[in-house]
């Protein structure tokens, strides 16, 4: 089999499976995956149950280094002689050679990153590495465990089969907590339109999250038009919408969903 030309949300979903398997048999502590894109933009993140919020970042500006620089932040790190964290600053800080991270080739041609985060640098390595073996595989590695995240993968698998069936356009999903707003998931559907649309979910994922109403209802809830500027997150366009999940320990949790979508 000869491997894919681009990475869908598909062959994305079935890498970080394949980490996530690979993760939870080594025994290494939860954290966050993600494959980008050439251009660095996320096809899919995820965050495991009890997760550290910082690691999804962190992972998906390890993924962006690898496809921005079509290389691993372990080669980065001796190509540099060690001074590419000097890189950062003319990139937000985004650039990183912190281990975990490795580039997605396919005739040979850089096509993707993928990051993790959350383990040591070797774990977090060979997580990567096992992503990477994943797309290159035929079979799928199917996911098990994982109570929180297995149950918000069936939110978003219903968001994406509404929109199929009501013939919208591809969107960009982001599930978050409720503790900060931190993304739990971002999914972006396959032809999903510019990559500005996963920071729109985003946005209104976490203006959902902060307020406790739809995105769209925080200027008549709150009684205040905060305007631009409060917040670089806050966004009163709709699209944010807060839900309740009931885990199996009968606890209650606000996950929120943010979608950018447009009607064919």
């Amino acid at each position: 089999m000869s491997a894919p030309r681009t990475i869908t949300l598909d062959v994305a979903r079935k890498m970080i499976d394949a980490m996530i398997r690979y993760a939870r048999d080594n025994r290494v502590l939860p954290g966050s995956f993600a494959v980008v894109d050439e251009g660095g933009h996320v096809i899919a993140a995820e965050r495991r149950d009890n997760g550290l919020p910082a690691t999804f970042d962190i992972a998906i500006d390890k993924a962006w280094t690898a496809a921005t620089m079509k290389t691993s932040a372990r080669v980065l790190e001796v190509i540099t002689r060690g001074q590419g964290w000097r890189l950062n600053v003319k990139y937000g800080g985004r650039l990183t050679i912190i281990p975990g991270s490795v580039p997605v080739v396919s005739g040979n041609k850089v096509i993707g990153g993928i990051g993790h985060s959350g383990g040591s640098a070797e774990e977090d390595e060979a997580i990567a590495q096992a992503g990477l073996s994943a797309f290159y595989r035929e079979d799928h590695i199917d996911f098990t465990g994982e109570d929180m995240l297995r149950s918000l993968r069936r939110i978003a698998d219903a968001a994406i089969s509404h929109v199929i069936e009501k013939k919208l356009r591809p969107v960009a999903i982001t599930i978050v907590d409720e503790w900060g707003g931190w993304p739990v998931l971002i999914y972006r559907m396959d032809g999903g339109g510019p990559y500005g649309y996963i920071e729109a979910s985003r946005d209104r994922a976490w203006t959902a999250a902060a307020f406790r109403v739809p995105s769209d209802a925080v200027v008549n809830e709150v009684g205040i038009n905060y305007g631009v500027g409060w917040n670089e997150r806050l966004t009163v366009t709709a699209g944010g919408v807060p839900f309740r999940l009931q885990a199996q320990c009968s606890q209650w949790v606000l996950p929120v969903i943010g979608l950018r979508m447009i009607r064919k």
